[in-house]
């Protein structure tokens, strides 16, 4: 088994590492030896895996992994010369420099370029690792550049811990692992005692100490759930942290921007909370009820010279109103607010139909005053509203 160990950059970007490292151990985690000196040490190994993930090679003088040795909880290995160092790259030797504490990796010519095709592994084998639990820093520096540029030492810092022998945190498990929106999970993982436990999925961070189970309902997204172990001296713990994960059908997304190329299905209610701009095709699979219409017709009577009707607004939306005649001539207003905002719709001689528009707010009056008609006028009302609610009359003409 092995343990990918979280990387940490030092230096500006200028002095960037040119190559990537991931460095896994044997065993995972590691095992700090027994305490007592008399017992036979742990023995562990690292396997750096290095690459060049830019097309532009990289040309390379050496690279040196420094380990701590000695006998406090920041030092991994006891002793440097027993450790058996490889380097998988045709050309290059590695060597321990015993004063320095760094096995140094380099190609016999001088310097070599490392391209995105070339893989290489540094392997540390028997490593007598040291009694005391803790974390050790494991250093990676690079001598490279690329082109002509002069070159640079860049830094790599990873944080291997050795664990206590009779530690161990293992089968972390999601039950079931792919769920319905709104379903229940079953979180189970086997631990020993000798650590505290904390659970981290977003927006948590809860102390499971004394558990090795938790029931959660109601998960309506993808989460990734890490069971994070902290043991040894506080002023030098090590960490474990393992993860699993749910996957839900249809989850609930919330995202910070979201670029569609493609057509956009919505089979259900849509709600809009700012300016919304479709310079493209959505489809919906049922009624929307943020675009909900009615229509209101009102007929004459002959001698109506006003005619008022008037609605209080459930959502904001747009109101049309249009008058139709078959001779003479008729006038409406439309209003809406106080009468803070009006338009006119008026069907002179020779016209048929006309009609007029205004914007409405939420719990804003509106409505119309037919200011001249005849039994042949026809008034009719839209509202077209932005919500789930439908406009109540205040006022109906009979």
């Amino acid at each position: 088994m092995t343990l990918v160990v979280q990387m940490q950059d030092a230096g500006s970007a200028a002095n960037d590492p040119l190559l990537s490292y991931a460095v896994t151990t044997t065993p995972s985690p590691l095992k700090a030896s027994p305490e007592n000196p008399q017992a036979e040490e742990e023995i562990g190994e690292l396997i750096i895996s290095v690459a060049r993930q830019s097309g532009t090679p990289a040309d390379v003088e050496w690279i040196k992994v420094k380990i701590p040795s000695g006998t406090m909880a920041p030092d991994l290995a006891t002793d440097l010369a027993k450790v058996s160092p490889r380097i998988s790259l045709a050309g290059w030797t590695v060597r321990l420099d015993a004063g320095a504490k760094e096995f140094v990796c380099a190609p016999t010519s001088g310097h070599a370029p490392v391209g995105p095709d070339i893989g290489i592994t540094i392997q540390l084998s028997d490593i007598p690792v040291s009694r005391k639990v803790g974390t050790a820093p494991l250093t990676v520096t690079e001598r490279s550049r690329t082109g002509s540029a002069a070159f640079q030492d860049r830094t790599t810092v990873f944080d291997i811990g050795k664990f206590p022998a009779d530690f161990y945190l293992r089968n972390f498990l999601c039950e079931p692992s792919i769920i319905p929106n709104g379903g229940d999970i079953k979180l189970t993982w086997e631990r020993s005692a000798n650590a505290t436990y904390e659970l981290l999925y977003p927006g948590v961070d809860r102390d499971v100490t004394n558990r090795t189970s938790l029931d959660i309902e109601g998960v309506r997204s993808d989460t990734t759930f890490y069971l994070r172990a902290t043991t040894g001296d506080p002023t030098n713990p090590v960490v474990r942290i393992i993860s699993t994960q749910v996957t839900v059908l249809k989850p609930d997304l919330e995202v910070g921007n979201l670029t569609v190329h493609g057509t956009s299905d919505l089979n259900d209610a849509l709600t809009v909370a700012g300016p919304t701009t479709l310079n493209g095709e959505f489809s919906f699979g049922k009624a929307v009820d943020a675009y909900r219409q009615w229509e209101l017709q009102h007929i004459g009577d002959g001698s109506v010279t006003e005619l008022t009707a008037t609605w209080k607004a459930p959502t904001s939306g747009l109101v049309t109103v249009t008058i139709s005649r078959s001779g003479g001539e008729s006038s409406a207003m439309l209003w809406s607010g106080n009468m803070n905002f009006t338009a006119w719709a008026h069907c002179s001689p020779g016209t048929s139909s006309a009609s007029a528009v205004l914007p409405v707010m939420k719990d804003q009056n509106f409505g119309y005053t037919l200011l001249r008609g005849s039994r042949t006028t026809t008034i009719k009302t839209n509202w077209t509203g932005l919500g789930t609610g439908t406009a109540k009359p205040i006022y109906d003409p009979q």
